[in-house]
């Protein structure tokens, strides 16, 4: 665990978190992709991010892969990171962030950078040295990944709900600074 500002705490999560980090999700979603993605995508897609299907996953999670959420004293769930082994590797990278949400409210506090670099840590303990992640090209979120020093590493479309969209790659291939204590 590790305090990322003076009042919220990153942890891994537990299947008793599937309700918070759903509704962290399906929130995200709404607040994250409003006037990036047509509304109807967005209710469908956020109405997929089920209490259910996280505690199924939470339930069932291999070694390689870590959920991590971040709090307040008391439990107030704000953000999370899904993370494991790549999906499909990239430029050597074996390791994948895929997902990462914060809260609209919570944002620009530190938690985000927390979020990453415990994901960092999980994935160099298990021998991982690198990791990428995707995220819409629209999406004004992207300039943190900028900021917390990926490099855009790849391209592509993607249909979701039958509409295209463009998501860039951000790729570390190296996990000191991410790792290291702040």
């Amino acid at each position: 665990m590790s305090d990322v500002a003076a009042d919220i705490v990153v942890r891994p999560a537990t299947s008793a978190d599937a309700a918070a980090i759903s509704a962290v999700h399906r929130e995200s979603w709404r607040t994250t992709y409003a006037g990036i993605l047509p509304l109807e995508v967005i209710a469908r897609e956020a109405d997929r991010k089920s209490e259910e299907s996280w505690r199924r996953w939470l339930d069932n999670a291999d070694r390689a892969s870590a959920t991590l959420v971040a709090e307040r004293p008391g439990g107030t769930l704000v953000g999370f990171s899904f993370c494991g082994a790549a999906r499909a590797p990239l430029e050597g990278l074996e390791a994948e962030i895929y997902a990462l949400y914060v809260l609209q409210p919570d944002q620009r506090q530190g938690i985000g950078r927390e979020l990453v670099r415990a994901s960092a840590r999980h994935f160099v303990r298990l021998g991982l040295f690198g990791f990428y992640l995707w995220v819409l090209k629209a999406n004004r979120a992207r300039f943190f990944y900028d900021a917390l020093g990926g490099q855009v590493i790849a391209e592509k479309t993607e249909q979701l709900g039958g509409h295209p969209f463009n998501e860039i790659a951000y790729g570390w291939h190296d996990l000191t600074a991410l790792v290291e204590t702040a």
